[in-house]
């Protein structure tokens, strides 16, 4: 099923402003809305993967009236060669797309033993896996991957973590806190906190994982009942941009005079204007950076 859009949620997962995604859609003819029943205009997954290479072309230096001379597959190769892999990890990048387009478990299953074998599963995750999660969002901007290939791998990878987290013995005393790690109501994108809940729990901290799309104000029973020392989110798509302000005061005032700090990072931060008096919250830029200070 089709995902459907409004110019809105294309100017949230874009970063471009509605009014220009309109003088694309007028004036270039690069996206075409359509119109549900009740004549309510609407995009769908074929337009957000314009508006994204568009963007991302626009800023290796084409100019708009080049890009609107290219069909969406000539748009979505260009981007494709305009941000090209530069790692170190080619051979098992590539075994992993292959067996993402083949729903291909026993390839998945051979290549990352091979790299928790040969790099070791810090390296294997943090950097194999995180070079491999940019790869697939190129894929899926340039119509090479779809949705169902997408949420194949991302629950192999999830299943992953998982037994290595249960695997990790929980210490009686935490070294230097007790960390709870969640995704806010809406958001599943959660690979990288729970890559981070391994990284925590493997350093000997007690972790609670409270995992997706958990309203905030249900954090409430968790630090009403347990000495929770740091909260740990990551905000990909939610909390719309327009709602961030609110939750993140709300966030705080949750959190302030029971001794907890607050350590975030996401997309939704990107060029957000966010409160000043939050004493108790850290933003970060990314999830590298979060993880690398706490």
């Amino acid at each position: 099923m089709t995902t459907r859009y409004s110019i809105k949620d294309l100017e949230q997962l874009s970063g471009i402003k509605a009014h220009t995604i309109r003088a694309w859609e007028q004036r270039h003819k690069l996206i075409i809305p359509k119109r549900t029943s009740t004549n309510i205009r609407y995009y769908a997954d074929d337009d957000l993967r314009v508006v994204l290479n568009v963007a991302l072309l626009l800023e290796h230096g084409m100019k708009i009236g080049q890009v609107a001379k290219l069909d969406p597959q000539e748009i979505a190769m260009q981007a494709l060669e305009a941000s090209p892999y530069l790692g170190s990890f080619t051979h098992e990048l590539n075994e992993l797309k292959i067996s993402t387009l083949a729903f291909d478990l026993g390839r998945f299953e051979a290549i990352m033993a091979y790299c928790i074998e040969k790099h070791g599963i810090h390296k294997t995750f943090r950097e194999i896996i995180g070079d491999y999660i940019q790869e697939l969002g190129k894929l899926w901007l340039s119509g090479c991957v779809s949705i169902s290939q997408e949420h194949f791998v991302s629950s192999l990878i999830r299943q992953k973590l998982f037994a290595a987290i249960d695997e990790l013995e929980v210490p009686d005393q935490p070294k230097t806190g007790t960390y709870a790690l969640f995704l806010p109501a809406n958001e599943l994108h959660e690979i990288g906190i729970l890559y981070l809940a391994y990284v925590l729990k493997e350093r000997g901290e007690h972790v609670f994982y409270l995992g997706q799309s958990l309203p905030k104000e249900y954090l409430s029973d968790l630090l009403d009942n347990k000495k929770v020392d740091f909260l740990i989110s990551a905000f990909t798509t939610y909390p719309e941009k327009e709602d961030l302000p609110e939750f993140l005061i709300d966030l705080e005032e949750l959190i302030d005079k029971r001794g907890v700090k607050a350590h975030l990072t996401g997309y939704q931060f990107v060029g957000q204007e966010l409160p000043e008096n939050l004493p108790n919250t850290h933003i970060y830029k990314d999830l590298r950076e979060l993880s690398e200070s706490v």
